[in-house]
C-alpha cells in the first residue's frame, strides 16, 4: 500500500492528511480520538500497534517507509476490509498516533510479511486453503489444550485485554507459592527446574496479551523470583550447566517484548533494571546490557 509519490523519513500529520482519502482520514481520526489505538511497538523500522474495532474484534496493523513511500499491513486486508494498495483508517490511525508519541521512522522498513519465516508462509498458503470453518475449528481445538495459544487467539480476537491488578496479584501469589515449595523441605534440583518451567510458563501466557505496566511489574517479581532459584543451579553447574542460562533468557525475552510494546521512560528502566540485578543472589536473568541498549538513552 504506497502513496503517491515520495514520502521523507520525517514523517507529519499534514502530510499524511493530504496523501488519503478525506473518508479514511476522519474515520482514523476517530479512532485515534476514542482511544481505539493500542501502544505504539517498533517491528521492522515501522510502527505497529492492534486498533480496537468493535466491542469484542481488534485489528493489528503495521505502517513503515518503504522505497520514499509509506506502506502498511492490516489484518483488515484478510478480512477483506480494504483494497491492498491503500492505506486502511487502522493503518493510518496507528501513523497519527505513532507521529504523536514522536515514534523514529526507519528509512527502510520491513514490512511484518516480508519477515516471515519461509515454512510458516508455507503453511499459511496450506491454512488459506482450508474451509474457514475447519481452519477455525482447527485452531480452537488446539487452543482449548494450549494456555499460550488460547491467550493469543482470545488477544487477537479483542476478548482478552491487558492484566489486570487482580490477576496479577493471584499469579503473584500463586507462583511465589511455587517458587518457595520447590526449595523446601527434601528437595532437589530437577524441582527447582519444574518450578522455573511452571514460573516461565505463566509470563509466556501473559506476554500473548496486550502489554501494561501491570504485566511489566509481575514479569520483573518472577524474574527475581526465577534468579533466587537460579542461584542454586548455578552452585550445581557441574550438572546443570547452562539451564540456568538458557531458561533466564525465556525470562528476558518475555521482559523485552514488554519493553519493546511500552517503550518505558530509559532511566525509569534502568533503575528498575539495576534493582533487580543488586538483589540477585548469583546473576540476574535481566543482567544483559547490550539487549537492553535500544531502550537506554
Amino acid at each position: 500500500m504506497g502513496l503517491n509519490g515520495p514520502v521523507a523519513v520525517r514523517l507529519d500529520e499534514d502530510m499524511v492528511s493530504g496523501c488519503v482519502d478525506g473518508d479514511v482520514l476522519a474515520a482514523a481520526q476517530r479512532l485515534v480520538a476514542s482511544g481505539s489505538v493500542g501502544p505504539i511497538g517498533e517491528a521492522g523500522g515501522g510502527a505497529r500497534a492492534a486498533v480496537r474495532v468493535a466491542a469484542d474484534r481488534t485489528v493489528e496493523a503495521w505502517v513503515g517507509v518503504i522505497g520514499g513511500g509509506l506502506s502498511s499491513e492490516c489484518d483488515c486486508d484478510v478480512e477483506g476490509g480494504s483494497a491492498r494498495d491503500e492505506l486502511c483508517a487502522h493503518a493510518v490511525a496507528v501513523t497519527v498516533q505513532a507521529l504523536r508519541d514522536g515514534f523514529s521512522w526507519s528509512s527502510s522498513a520491513t514490512a511484518p510479511s516480508a519477515a516471515v519465516d519461509p515454512e510458516v508462509a508455507d503453511l499459511v498458503a496450506v491454512a488459506e486453503g482450508l474451509p474457514h470453518r475447519r481452519l477455525a475449528l482447527l485452531v480452537a481445538t488446539s487452543a482449548a489444550t494450549d494456555p499460550r495459544l488460547r491467550a493469543r487467539l482470545l488477544s487477537r480476537a479483542g476478548r482478552l485485554g491487558p492484566l489486570t491488578e487482580d490477576e496479577a496479584g493471584e499469579l503473584r501469589r500463586r507462583l511465589g507459592a511455587v517458587a518457595a515449595e520447590a526449595t523446601t523441605g527434601r528437595w532437589d534440583m530437577h524441582q527447582v527446574v519444574c518450578a522455573g518451567e511452571v514460573l516461565i510458563a505463566e509470563l509466556e501466557v501473559v506476554a500473548e496479551r496486550p502489554g501494561s505496566v501491570t504485566a511489566l511489574d509481575l514479569v520483573e517479581h518472577v524474574a527475581e523470583l526465577w534468579d533466587g532459584l537460579a542461584a542454586h543451579l548455578f552452585d550445581d553447574w557441574e550438572h546443570f550447566d547452562g539451564v540456568a542460562e538458557e531458561m533466564g533468557e525465556r525470562v528476558r525475552r518475555v521482559h523485552l517484548m514488554l519493553c519493546e510494546q511500552l517503550q518505558p521512560d530509559p532511566d525509569e528502566l534502568a533503575d528498575r533494571l539495576d534493582r533487580i540485578v543488586s538483589v540477585a543472589e548469583a546473576t540476574s536473568c535481566l543482567d544483559a546490557p547490550q539487549d537492553y541498549l535500544a531502550y537506554r538513552r
